[in-house]
This record gives structure tokens, sequence and C-alpha cells, in this order.
């Protein structure tokens, strides 16, 4: 248990930097992604809110900041030449989201089996690609 506090107390410092960080250079913010369609009616909407939501949702920080740190960290590495937000990316098939889930990136951590399964991993990958037609005019 004290492994997982340190582990989540490490993990907040370094969002909480890259966070005050949030604006590009000059002060302006950076380019915020358009809003999103939402598919209330996928099962694995449920799983993306309350696994990846938190640092990946498209909206804007309790802070103020005008991206949530998942979000902004993937604006900055993209530089525009794809989407920020997860809910837009039509690239993201389930072995690409297990990679990263199973491993971490940066400041996202890994995630046991115990934490988040297989088959959410695949439910979260199926709410993705969904949400992205959805927003790319393209339907379910």
């Amino acid at each position: 248990m004290r492994g997982v506090i340190a582990s989540a107390a490490a993990a907040l410092a370094v969002l909480t930097i890259a966070t005050s960080q949030a604006q590009a250079p000059g002060g302006a913010s950076p380019p915020a992604d358009p809003p999103i369609t939402v598919r209330p009616d996928h099962p694995g909407r449920l799983v993306f809110e309350r696994q990846c939501a938190a640092c990946h949702g498209a909206g804007p920080g309790d802070d103020g900041a005008a991206m949530l740190p998942g979000t902004m960290t993937l604006a900055r590495r993209y530089q525009g030449s794809r989407p920020a937000a997860l809910e837009l990316r039509d690239d993201l098939p389930a072995e690409a989201l297990r990679y990263f889930v199973r491993n971490g990136s940066g400041a996202m951590p890994m995630f046991r089996k115990a934490e988040l399964s297989d088959a959410q991993i695949e439910a979260i990958a199926g709410y993705i690609a969904a949400t992205a037609r959805a927003n790319a005019g393209s339907g379910p």
C-alpha cells in the first residue's frame, strides 16, 4: 500500500509540474481539440471515465488549465499532427492501448491486469474508436 501511495504521489508531482507549464511559449494557451461528441451508449465509456478520463479527458482541468495533464502532454508531443484527446483518435487499437497501459509512459504509471483487465482495455479501445468515428461524422 505504501508503494502505491508513493507512486501516486510521485505521479501527482510530475503532473502538477506539467500542468503548471501548460501554457505555450509567449503565455498563450495551446490550441484545444474541438468539442467531443461522446458515445454515452458504448460499454467502454464507463471504464474510460473511471480509468483514463482524469488525465486523458478532453475537458479543462479543475485547476483552470486548458487541458488535463495526459491530454496536454500529447498535445505537446503531437504539435497538431494528431488529436491530443484520446476520444478523437482513430489510431489506437487495443494492442497499442495495452502496450501503454501495461508499460506506462512518462508520468503515466503502468497498470497491472488486476487493476485494468485486457477485456477492459478492449472495451476502452472500442469506445475510443466509436467516439472518434462519431466525431468524424461517419456514425457508429
